[in-house]
């Protein structure tokens, strides 16, 4: 290999020396330009020189596809302001106490953990599974650093299943901020209210006066906890999670109606309603001229059916309607007297669900917030937990929603 001069890219040490070793590494023999440090016992600066420590090879960021090594020879000094005058290594500002890789290298493995496992990285880069979480936890925290927030106009809560089929929750709890950034506030163990509440509270205060609003689905722990911190003004239970209320009843309703169906018509004639799943779950608008003459057939075999999907679509125009708080209820309340004046019993359990969260439902119609950032993170966080093969600690999970999220501003 013939031989190059690079400047190297830490300004406080000095290249002495170079050499390729017969792996095909690259090291450099460094001495630092530092005339001493902090004495490890007063933590004032000490200058006077005491031999030196083992030499050390700390590992650097890879020229030309080659490893690349710094030796060096740390310096010891002496304190002169401590009375048993005890020595102290010198620290450097290019990497962590203990660490095997320089704070450069450390930013370069953060990037290539970005949508990636920690396993792979490892193995591409040719650094121990353990010196890589070692790097992630020195970079990343796992908790929330509120002095990196300027605002929370928009906070999200929302659970989700670490296992699925066993009913191991964490709360997720993100936002939106006024630029339109979302951020990973906290992953909590559970979804009780004692956790949300202790979180939400914990919110400092300069930042609790920039939330706007406080969107949440029906759970009763998350609702209560932002009600008690917040209150009521601009707790909003998303439309989203009150549409799937009323679809969950009709979808009931339609399977009811189908197999009766099946068992009095013929084939030919059951044949001609297959489909009808999606017929219903579509924006009415969006359907072609054939779904329209199914869903007209089905009307006409199955009129319970047709008035229990037309009060669905009512609903879904009152919340695709840009009211105002006052008339987007009203709405509702005459949707609810309406239904409950005829025979249809399906929708007895939404109503009773509606009245309870009746307020907090009216408060999306104040500035049509709702959590549909949150759910995107959702998908976001199934991808991630897919590609790791499960994350099972909370800290763990924070630290590689962050990364994803803002791992491109922070180490590009």
């Amino acid at each position: 290999m013939s031989e190059f001069t690079l400047p190297l890219d830490i300004e406080s040490l000095e290249v002495i020396g170079q050499q390729v070793d017969k792996h095909g590494n690259i090291i450099f023999d460094v001495c630092s330009k530092s005339t001493g440090t902090r004495c490890h016992k007063c933590g004032k600066h000490a200058t006077k020189r005491y031999g030196y420590a083992p030499e050390i090879e700390i590992r650097h960021l890879s020229i030309l596809d080659r490893t690349v090594y710094l030796r060096i020879k740390p310096v010891r000094y002496q304190c002169e302001h401590c009375d048993d005058h005890p020595t102290t290594t010198e620290q450097y500002d290019w990497c962590s106490r203990g660490s095997k890789i320089t704070h450069g290298l450390e930013d370069y493995l953060m990037r290539s953990l970005i949508h990636s496992t920690v396993q792979d990285v490892s193995q591409k880069e040719h650094i121990s599974y353990k010196t890589v979480v070692a790097a992630l936890n020195r970079k990343i925290s796992t908790e929330v650093d509120w002095s990196n927030h300027i605002d929370l106009e928009t906070i999200g809560i929302d659970e989700i299943s670490l296992k699925k089929g066993h009913n191991d929750y964490v709360t997720v709890i993100s936002a939106r901020t006024r630029a339109g950034q979302l951020v990973i506030l906290a992953v909590l163990s559970g979804r009780s209210y004692d956790a949300t509440h202790t979180f939400l509270n914990s919110i400092p205060t300069h930042l609790k006066t920039t939330v706007k609003s406080v969107c949440t689905d029906m759970h009763d722990g998350f609702v209560s906890a932002a009600l008690d911190v917040f209150g009521p003004r601009i707790i909003v239970v998303d439309r989203y999670h009150v549409s799937k209320l009323y679809r969950k009843p009709l979808d009931k309703l339609r399977i009811k109606e189908m197999r009766r169906l099946k068992e009095g018509l013929t084939e030919d004639e059951y044949t001609e309603l297959e489909g009808m799943m999606w017929i219903l779950r579509k924006k009415h608008e969006c359907l072609s001229k054939d779904d329209k003459t199914k869903l007209d057939l089905l009307y006409k075999h199955s009129p319970e059916l047709k008035k229990a999907h037309q009060y669905a679509l009512k609903l879904t125009q009152i919340f695709n309607t840009h009211n105002k708080r006052k008339s987007g209820m009203a709405k509702i309340e005459r949707w609810i007297a309406s239904v409950e004046r005829s025979n249809l019993t399906c929708f007895n359990t939404f109503i009773k669900t509606l009245k309870k969260y009746k307020p907090y439902i009216a408060n999306y119609f104040k500035g049509r917030k709702n959590s549909g950032f949150v759910e995107g993170l959702n998908n976001k966080i199934k991808v991630l937990k897919r590609r790791c093969y499960g994350l099972f600690k909370t800290e763990s999970l924070f630290q590689r929603i962050f990364l994803d999220l803002n791992g491109q501003q922070l180490f590009i």
